[in-house]
């Protein structure tokens, strides 16, 4: 349960070692306690800069031996949607958290803080059933770009991410169920900044290149015609009854553990 207070952040990466390093280093800087964080990496093993990517795990296992677990995942080149769902399987956390290797951590203690507010979210509504996430310097309430679920979430979906995308519309497609179901948790006081090059904190490198403006074309327009396929549509609305039901025998449970109470 909540109180077990072990977090896992699950990252795909592609051709951004540095980056990644700096992502590592900004948890690591931040975190209160980290022998209850596990990282995950899926690195596609025709990353150009795939050696690097191995020397950085090698690094890991000595300059962050603090963490639970730094693991790297190099695997043949899929879409980064299903390698969610590959390293997602290796968890044994409680709490998933969406990761990417253009974030940095900034707020001290953010993982104490998170487990407060879920801690409290889940005992005032009496299930975990909800999907929170922080201010990332760009969004703020609006849009949940890094999702975090619950192991119960994860179990009843059954994936992390969907798993039908090229690149994008994977955190989308959890914050609509999320939004359906009237469960969404903003979370204003934790900071993990996006870096991302439309704001003008990075350069418009290769990795962003390649999912826009690549081989493969505009992956971002492709994933959001497949997000409002109707088929896809019907799919989370499947998701969202799938959670109904938990919500209700979690309900159903604390009712009657209240009635036994009273007699």
């Amino acid at each position: 349960m909540i109180n077990e207070n072990t977090i896992s952040i699950l990252t795909p990466t592609r051709n951004r070692p540095n980056n990644c390093e700096r992502f590592i280093k900004s948890i690591y800087a931040t975190a209160s306690d980290k022998t209850k964080i596990e990282l995950f990496f899926y690195v596609d093993n025709d990353d150009p800069a795939l050696e690097q990517y191995k020397s950085l795990a090698a690094h890991c296992d000595s300059e962050y031996k603090d963490f639970k677990k730094v693991d790297f995942t190099f695997g043949e080149p899929i879409s980064v949607s299903k390698s969610w769902n590959i390293i997602a399987e290796k968890s044994s956390s409680y709490l998933y958290i969406m990761g990417n290797d253009d974030l940095v951590y900034r707020t001290p203690n953010w993982d104490n803080l998170l487990i407060q507010n879920l801690a409290v979210k889940f005992k005032n509504n009496n299930d975990p059933y909800w999907v929170s996430w922080v201010n990332d310097g760009i969004n703020g309430d609006k849009h949940c770009a890094f999702p975090i679920i619950t192991r119960e979430w994860y179990k009843t979906v059954g994936y992390f991410a969907p798993g039908t995308f090229h690149f994008g519309y994977n955190d989308t497609w959890v914050f609509d169920v999320a939004k359906r179901l009237g469960r969404t948790n903003y979370i204003p006081h934790i900071t993990n900044e996006h870096m991302h090059f439309s704001k003008g904190k990075s350069d418009m490198d290769d990795t962003y290149a390649h999912n826009r403006t690549g081989p493969r074309g505009n992956l971002y327009a492709k994933d959001k015609g497949i997000f409002f396929r109707q088929d896809m549509v019907k799919r989370r609305e499947e998701d969202v009854e799938k959670i109904k039901k938990e919500i209700y025998k979690c309900h159903a449970t604390k009712l009657v553990a209240n009635e036994g109470e009273l007699i």
